[in-house]
């Protein structure tokens, strides 16, 4: 899987802060699982938090198909 993952390329704005927010909440999964210090825990959770934002504004734009089934 790590290998298939390595090899995406966005190829648009949108699939870039997808996968920024991916990577860093893997690192975040990582730093929690591995006990780290809370200060990194903390940090790499605001950076996620941010990435994640940033990806919602950029779908934000995109017209809702109504509820889903």
């Amino acid at each position: 899987m790590a290998e298939s993952r390595s090899m995406l390329v966005p190829e648009t704005d949108r699939e870039r802060l997808y996968l920024t927010w991916y990577d860093l909440s893997v690192l975040y999964d990582d730093a929690r699982s591995r006990a780290a210090r809370a200060a990194d825990v903390q940090a790499t959770k605001a950076l996620t938090d941010e990435a994640w934002s940033a990806y919602v504004e950029s779908i934000s734009d995109v017209p809702s198909a109504g509820p889903r089934s």
